[in-house]
């Protein structure tokens, strides 16, 4: 009788509204079917007013070799109904879920028709919510809010560099394990992208102190990482290589927020701007020696940034110079630039950095009118829709909730719209020299 219950309780339009928390908390427990809808119910119960925790982490357990498994396996996890919000799916999702508990209980399927009506249910349903996201990702311009939004493969494009690529990465660590670490050894053992870390004891407790020396994160590669430092191993299989990480989830991935390459950043960083003497060969270029400058800019608003920024005594070698930096090695001989060429280089920086801060502050501005009137009609249908909860309540203490509710909203509506204004202007470039040198160019 508990059972069924449940299942009505969680099939009804109503929910938990006006039952007891305590009771809706127990139901969270209970083991229940797949149903996509059921799981969204599962996230409201957790993740409602009052909930404490920034993030909430919703776990459902499958069983291999189940019918539950062969639902999640071939259409859920295709669907991706636990990487976005139901929203405007709902009602898609709830004919999915009719269909899937259809052909979950049709006993005349063998395992390979279930399996194929899993497959065309999946396609079909991939189809109908991507028609549906298509939608939703147009809903800007039908407020009359026309934001242009970069697709994800320009977003990844515009994010590649290669002083973040894989190659850059392993050698600003090995430089890091270099100087940190006296000696000669090499730590970073393998040509192949599985590769071998390999650190005495004394060699540990000094990585171990930095990493101290960092912001406190008990997010888990971190406590790995820290765990290992403290433990009695002397090697770590790991590997700068994404797609090898991802084929290899026990190899420990050094990426960019990995807590050993921040610390090798962080030991690395440059606190007075250094001045060096570098040469290179240029297919393009003609041969000669040119005065160079990077700055660091660091972009403040409503988006932060940083980003480097080059400055050079000829245009085309300051188009040019992140490329030819990649293959320059130390000259060692050559004349480092006068403190009257770097006050030129200075000079031309400041004219890029002035026009450049004229467009951020104009951009930053733009954005944030786009954000106000975004929230602004998100917050109106807020409203709506908490204004027709308390107008259909019947009962005093569910009418008393919703008024609480739209009070927090209003609240939460302004305190929002508040630091919108004040990151309206916040629009600021801060600029800092990081290298002044001269780059000796051999033509070929």
């Amino acid at each position: 009788e508990e059972s069924n219950a449940i299942d009505v309780l969680l099939s009804s339009e109503v929910g938990c509204e006006g039952l007891d928390f305590q009771f809706c908390d127990m139901l969270i427990n209970y083991d229940l079917p797949w149903n996509p809808m059921r799981i969204e119910q599962r996230i409201g119960r957790i993740d409602r007013y009052g909930q404490q925790s920034k993030v909430v982490v919703i776990v459902n357990l499958i069983t291999p070799g189940t019918v539950d498994a062969d639902i999640y396996g071939r259409c859920l996890s295709r669907i991706g109904v636990f990487h976005h919000a139901v929203g405007g799916c709902e009602e898609i999702l709830g004919e999915i879920t009719r269909e899937l508990h259809n052909i979950a209980d049709d006993f005349k399927l063998n395992a390979e028709e279930r399996a194929a009506r899993l497959q065309q249910l999946a396609d079909n349903s991939i189809n109908k919510i991507g028609m549906e996201q298509e939608l939703e990702s147009k809903q800007s311009e039908l407020f009359g809010l026309n934001v242009p939004n970069q697709t994800w493969q320009e977003e990844i494009q515009a994010a590649e560099s290669f002083w973040l690529s894989p190659i850059a990465i392993q050698g600003g660590l090995r430089t890091y394990l270099t100087f940190r670490i006296a000696g000669d050894t090499e730590h970073i053992l393998g040509d192949k992208p599985l590769k071998t870390l390999r650190l005495s004891q004394e060699a540990r407790a000094l990585l171990l102190d930095d990493f101290k020396k960092m912001a406190r994160s008990n997010d888990p590669v971190s406590r790995e990482w820290e765990k290992w430092l403290k433990g009695p191993s002397a090697t770590l299989y790991v590997t700068f290589d994404q797609a090898f990480a991802a084929e290899n989830p026990k190899t420990v991935h050094l990426s960019v927020v990995h807590p050993l390459i921040r610390q090798a950043a962080r030991f690395l960083e440059i606190p007075e701007p250094a001045y060096v003497s570098l040469t290179t060969h240029s297919k393009t270029l003609l041969g000669g020696s040119h005065f160079f400058a990077l700055y660091k800019w660091e972009k403040n608003g409503i988006k932060s940034d940083e980003m480097l920024v080059t400055v050079a005594d000829d245009p085309k070698v300051e188009e040019a110079l992140f490329m030819l930096l990649q293959t320059a090695i130390d000259s060692g001989d050559a004349l480092l630039p006068s403190p009257d060429e770097c006050d030129a280089l200075d000079t031309r920086h400041h004219k890029k950095w002035s026009d450049a801060k004229a467009s951020h502050v104009a951009a930053n501005r733009q954005l944030v009118e786009h954000r106000v009137q975004s929230l602004g009609v998100s917050h109106r249908a807020r409203q709506a829709a908490i204004a027709e909860q308390i107008a259909r309540a019947t009962n005093d203490k569910i009418r008393l909730m919703k008024q609480s509710e739209l009070a927090r909203a209003n609240a939460d509506f302004d305190r929002r719209m508040l630091e919108l204004r004040q990151a309206a202007n916040s629009g600021d470039i801060q600029a800092t020299p990081i290298v002044f040198g001269t780059i000796t160019l051999i033509g070929e």
